[in-house]
């Protein structure tokens, strides 16, 4: 797997509606179906949801269960190391766990699930995401 691919294919995913726990490229995902399509798409291999999780979890909880499940199958990296392809992951607040997630792309932008906008889209990475940044990784095979 090249950060190419990882590019291409998250590019792909551009308009996809944003839909609670769904993730299917040209129909719906959150946040986490599409980092999840993305890599089935390019692997074939399907990451299970591991656990139910609300659309507010986030906003009654302590546990980083987002950081947790990527810790699980993804390669941590330093926030200050991303490159084109790696995986974000933001809490809106700082009381917030970490709950939202992206795919970094060149030139200072990431693309994302985004409910509020209701879609797949992409975004400048500025000063307002770089402050919401929490973890990053990276896919275990990239090259």
């Amino acid at each position: 797997m090249t950060r190419n691919e990882i590019i291409k294919e998250a590019l792909e995913w551009q308009g996809t509606r944003w839909q609670h726990q769904a993730s299917l490229k040209g129909v719906a995902c959150d946040c986490a179906g599409f980092v999840r399509g993305v890599y089935k798409n390019i692997t074939g291999i399907d990451v299970p949801i591991e656990v139910d999780y609300p659309a507010t979890w986030h906003l009654f909880q302590k546990e980083e269960r987002c950081y947790n499940t990527c810790k699980k199958y993804l390669t941590e990296i330093n926030i200050t190391d991303i490159m084109p392809g790696d995986v974000i992951l933001f809490a809106y607040r700082k009381s917030f766990v970490a709950h939202h997630m992206g795919i970094v792309l060149p030139n200072n932008k990431f693309i994302h699930a985004d409910q509020d906008v209701g879609l797949v889209h992409v975004t400048a990475f500025d000063d307002t995401w770089k402050s919401r940044m929490r973890y990053a990784f990276k896919f275990n095979e990239v090259k």
